[in-house]
Order: structure tokens, then sequence, then C-alpha cells
């Protein structure tokens, strides 16, 4: 496992730690069921890994048109 692998899971998971203390009991539910399932877990991680990279290559890119069609 890569050094940035590694902090993109311990992101992932503090990240899904604070969504089941969500007051909506289906996020709650969901980060639990994503929390105990491994395969749920490192796909949450590989998608939340694409959304930055994609953000990260539009930046340094300076295509503000990118960033808008992310935020949509």
């Amino acid at each position: 496992m890569t050094r940035n692998l590694a902090v993109e899971f311990r992101i992932a998971a503090n990240t899904l730690r604070r969504l089941t203390g969500n007051p909506d009991p289906r996020k709650a539910a969901r980060a639990q069921e994503i929390l105990g399932d491994k395969a749920l877990f490192r796909e949450f991680v590989d998608q939340r890994h694409r959304a930055l990279r994609t953000r990260t290559d539009a930046v340094s890119e300076g295509d503000s048109n990118g960033l808008a069609d992310l935020a949509a």
C-alpha cells in the first residue's frame, strides 16, 4: 500500500465515522454499512479518490468550466 493510498483510507474511514453520527438515520446507516464491508469501503475510497483527482486536474489546468460541471 502506498503512502497516498494509506492516507486516503484513513481520511475515508474518519469521514465515515463522522457520518455514523449524522442526524439523518439513512446516512448514518449507510456509513455503518460501508465501514462494515471491505468491498464497499474500497469502492468508497476509490470514488472519493477519483473525485479528488478530477478536481485537482481541473484546477491545475485552469478549467473553471470543469469545476462548474463538478459542482452541478
